[in-house]
């Protein structure tokens, strides 16, 4: 689990924040210093409060800015599964099956929650007639000095102009709202910086996170690990998510033999993947210049660091994230950290927090060690040897980087394409 690579429990959000306006129609208090998520003990860990009061793009909960995000990241969702790994879902007294983290149902009436919050997920399709309007008038209520006001906290201003980008393009994926889109995109190009300013911006993992084994993989990577490059999936085209992706990789034995198994997997070859093989994927910010044009700014949003940490098979006490080996540490950016300065601005997603991820189309509420393990675990699997990183396929396509610059400039490409669509 992610206690045992930090070696310390995970930091807890603890600000006050918005409540969505779907559920809710007056503000319920939560002074500051008030838990936004639900502690790990509680049967829905991690995902948001109702009297949670939500601020991140201005100090007013109740300024337009953060309205739009509140009737954004903030839904009640009935999911369409419902994962296993949930405690509600568990027997006390099962034994720890080898499909565990492929188990769910179909979602009811009553499987209804808060989803989202400050954090990667977004749990909205779409909106009501009377929902599109209030989040037009919002956009329309946000004044030019509010896009200046951004501009002198640029960090913010390219997260609150993803927002919306993210937002148009789940519309349009979706096929809802259509008279959205183009309000969206005019608030984004509003709040648009010189690209100039963008590649410039100061990266808050280098400056303001506090250290973890990710954090320190991460300012190390570019003299410690090697940079692969692999077939964009769904999950990291840039035209789906509007984020960069780059993944780095390290052989217990060094750089010599992180790139001959590179090299073999490249080839096609069945490579054994030994333990304390690692893995470090970093996403970030593809934002929109002045002139519409994308530029993958250096606004890191998401780290994963992973970690083959033993062989000894499945087992519930087996302390690892897939509880057969592979462990993860996830650090997410959370956007009121980057314009106050009191607040730590990447949260520790621990194993058992609940989300609803869509990540394969269906919305399924599960936890983060489940939807991990769907993809990295050494049991269940037809490739045992590949010890969780699917990236060492044949069909990846992996290979070395070679200037480091590739996946920006793919990313970019990706949703200059999408762009278009938009338009």
């Amino acid at each position: 689990m992610l206690v045992s690579i930090l070696g310390r429990a995970p930091r807890r959000a603890n600000v006050a924040a918005a409540l969505p306006f779907a559920l809710f129609c007056t503000w319920l208090p939560s002074g500051d210093g008030a838990p936004r998520r639900y502690p790990l003990e509680a049967p829905v860990a991690g995902l948001p409060r109702p009297e949670a009061r939500w601020a991140p793009y201005h100090a007013d909960p109740e300024h337009p800015l953060n309205r739009v995000f509140q009737r954004t990241f903030l839904n009640v969702v009935t999911p369409e599964v419902v994962g296993g790994a949930l405690p509600s879902e568990r027997r006390v007294d099962a034994a720890l099956a080898e499909d565990w983290m492929l188990v769910w149902r179909d979602g009811a009436l009553g499987d209804g929650h808060l989803f989202g919050g400050d954090g990667r997920q977004l749990p909205r399709d779409g909106f009501s007639d009377a929902e599109a309007e209030a989040l037009a008038a919002d956009l329309r209520a946000i004044t030019d000095e509010d896009c200046a006001r951004l501009a002198g906290e640029p960090l913010s201003a390219v997260h609150f102009q993803h927002d919306l980008l993210r937002l148009a393009q789940r519309l349009l994926d979706a096929d809802r709202n259509a008279a959205l889109a183009p309000e969206l995109l005019r608030t984004a190009r509003r709040v648009a910086l010189p690209r100039a300013t963008l590649e410039a911006l100061a990266d808050p993992l280098l400056t303001d996170a506090p250290p973890s084994a990710a954090i320190d993989a991460y300012r190390s990577r570019e003299g410690s690990m090697r940079e692969v490059l692999r077939r964009s999936t769904r999950l990291f085209d840039a035209s789906r998510t509007l984020l960069w992706s780059r993944l780095h990789l390290l052989h217990p034995e060094g750089l010599a033999a992180t790139d001959a198994l590179i090299e073999v997997a490249a080839s096609g070859g069945e490579v054994d993947v030994p333990v304390g093989t690692e893995a470090l994927l970093v996403q970030g910010i593809v934002a929109l210049d002045v002139s519409g044009e994308p530029v993958a700014t250096p606004l890191v949003v998401d780290l994963r660091l992973q970690r083959l940490a033993n062989r000894s098979g499945l087992a519930s006490d087996n302390p690892t994230t897939s509880r057969d080996g592979v462990d993860f540490v996830m650090l997410q950016l959370e956007r009121e950290g980057l314009r106050r300065p009191d607040l730590a601005a990447y949260r520790t997603v621990h194993d058992d927090e609940q989300d609803l991820f869509r990540d394969y189309g269906t919305l399924k509420h599960t936890t983060y060690r489940a939807q991990c393990t769907l993809c990295h675990r050494t049991t269940r699997t037809p490739e045992p040897h590949l010890g969780g990183f699917p990236v060492l396929r044949a069909s990846a396509q992996p290979r070395l980087a070679t200037t480091g610059k590739e996946r920006f400039q793919l990313a970019e490409d990706q949703v200059r394409g999408w762009l278009v669509l938009l338009r």
